[in-house]
């Protein structure tokens, strides 16, 4: 990966809806060029896709909670199963530390969180962190 690949990608990051021919004049190339190491970087599998960002609560005003497990058992099937199965949540990750499991979960609303808790329960004990206010670093 050289210098010029790495500012393609920095600039993308920023951006992805840049265009060839914007990109290339911002790391001083001819847009063919950058149009075809692009090309290249999408073949190799380093640019997987694009994306954009959307602040959810202007469109649909969510709770957002992050939630440390504490498994009840040793057998964590049933458990991924549910967490399948939850549209609440987002992301789930094994962790080390003191919990098992950090999931982040959406809900719209009071009563939904409290019954996504009552059903981890089961499988869980919890810890709840709810979002208060979220900084997004840029690339």
């Amino acid at each position: 990966m050289d210098n010029i690949n790495k500012a393609i990608l920095l600039e993308l990051q920023r951006n992805s809806r840049l265009s060839m021919r914007k990109l290339a004049a911002l790391i001083h190339m001819t847009a063919p060029a950058v149009t075809e190491r692009v090309r290249r970087l999408e073949e190799q599998g380093i640019i997987t896709g694009y994306t954009i960002r959307i602040d959810q609560q202007k469109i649909n005003p969510i709770i957002e909670a992050y939630v440390e497990t504490f498994m009840k058992s040793s057998h964590h099937q049933e458990f991924l199963k549910f967490v399948q199965a939850q549209k609440e949540i987002r992301e789930c990750h094994r962790i080390s530390g003191n919990a098992c499991y950090l999931l982040k979960i959406e809900v719209p609303d009071q009563g939904t969180l409290n019954t996504f808790l009552e059903a981890l329960l089961t499988y869980a004990n919890y810890r709840l962190n709810i979002v208060i206010a979220s900084t997004v670093k840029d690339a």
